[in-house]
């Protein structure tokens, strides 16, 4: 059954498993509970903290993982692997029954839907048993509640990004539109922190859905309300595997996937970007016929992932308002980058082009390409072809099915 499915499942059963491998502050705190716990000791105010350091935790996992497969299918990546089950992903053509998409558990290097379909069910979970309890039983629960909320929001907006159509709760199938406005709702949620971080987190994510639905003008006031050097980050450690940042694993460690020709050599006016540091490895990867290139943005296995910033709230500034305005963020985002702040346009076309070119070297594996690609209807020009040196052809996918194993095992969805 999916991932879903399977967590209602457990709390109707009385359980739920929380796996928890959590990297907070300035230490590595590192919590694994001894098997299952039972579903009526969460309703104790006490399991505040846990519930959200879970949904924390699950949402991580998960958001690793869709940052490289999703990368994989949007051309930021391509296979260089000998392992069944990454040839959906490879030849970009991943399809409703394959197991290892729908099924698997976050600690799989194929895994998708289940771990993502966990975190945002996790993650609502809290919000509805810590609203149960009082400011008095629960110390920070505003803090606790707009964290969950935060979370939440993500995970809807990354299914929305990357899926054709999402269910949830037993629920009915639901277009991306609708659970965009899933996620809108979590992150007005979230705003309502005390926490500067989870506040401005909160205004990106918003920001983010509106620009996918369409709805610019409340984009542009949420975006503007991102201040400047603004970042949060996916955090990331050795003290389990599923912890670790498995785009440096698969890329660096076991040659499982190269950087995409598209991202190679990459220059402004002549001089490296710095912004999409690639390496020629000059070695070839697991199948011995890919060029293996490293990219240099994570180095190690405890390497962060950054998940929101001031740098996309002002790639969303430059594409609502256009004109010189654009002109202006583009230069700005280059001279930040040790780059020629010399672009010059009052073409409105040929500035568009550009913000999208600037946001594919700011963002570059950092889990947006596929969810933009989308937005801009360009998806399939990266899903079509084949693969450059192992020849298999691209499957021409938009986004990722419903599996259907969620179809199976919903009733409410025909």
């Amino acid at each position: 059954m999916s991932g879903i499915f399977d967590n209602r499942k457990k709390i109707e059963g009385g359980f739920l498993f929380l796996l928890l491998t959590l990297f907070l502050g300035a230490c590595d705190l590192s919590v694994t509970l001894p098997g299952e716990t039972p579903a009526d000791a969460l309703d104790d105010p006490s399991a505040a903290p846990l519930l959200t350091v879970s949904a924390q935790g699950a949402f991580e996992c998960a958001y690793t993982q869709y940052a490289l497969l999703s990368g994989l299918v949007s051309g930021e990546f391509m296979g260089s692997q000998t392992f069944l089950g990454q040839v959906p992903y490879q030849r970009r053509d991943v399809r409703p029954l394959d197991a290892s998409f729908a099924t698997s558990g976050c600690g799989s290097s194929t895994s998708l839907h289940t771990p993502l379909a966990q975190a945002r069910f996790i993650a609502d979970d809290a919000i509805n048993r810590i609203s149960g309890f009082s400011d008095g039983d629960v110390p920070n629960r505003s803090s606790l509640l707009a964290r969950n909320a935060l979370y939440a929001g993500y995970s809807y907006t990354t299914f929305a990004e990357g899926w054709c159509s999402a269910a949830f709760d037993l629920g009915p199938e639901l277009q991306p539109a609708a659970v965009f406005e899933l996620a809108k709702e979590r992150f007005s949620m979230a705003l309502e922190s005390p926490d500067a971080d989870i506040r401005n987190a909160a205004y990106m994510g918003r920001a983010r859905a509106q620009m996918n639905l369409g709805q610019t003008a409340g984009a542009l006031a949420d975006a503007r309300a991102v201040p400047e050097g603004f970042e949060f980050f996916i955090t990331r450690s050795t003290a389990a595997s599923v912890r670790e940042n498995k785009i440096f694993n698969r890329n660096h460690v076991e040659q499982a996937v190269s950087v995409d020709p598209a991202f190679w050599n990459l220059e402004w006016a002549g001089m490296p970007d710095p912004r999409v540091n690639v390496m020629d490895a000059e070695i070839l990867g697991q199948d011995g016929l890919t060029p293996m290139w490293f990219q240099q943005k994570y180095t190690s296995r405890d390497a962060e992932i950054r998940l929101a910033s001031y740098t996309e709230a002002r790639l969303i500034i430059a594409e609502v308002e256009g004109g010189a305005a654009a002109v202006a963020i583009i230069n700005e985002l280059l001279d930040g980058a040790g780059l020629p702040g010399n672009f010059a346009s009052s073409n409105a076309e040929e500035i568009q082009e550009q913000v999208q070119e600037q946001r594919r070297r700011e963002l570059f594996v950092e889990g947006h390409r596929m969810g933009v690609l989308r937005r801009l209807g360009r998806i399939t020009q990266f899903t079509s072809g084949s693969h450059p040196y192992v020849g298999d052809a691209y499957g021409g996918m938009e986004c990722f099915p419903l599996p259907d194993t969620e179809r199976n095992g919903n009733p409410n969805i025909t």
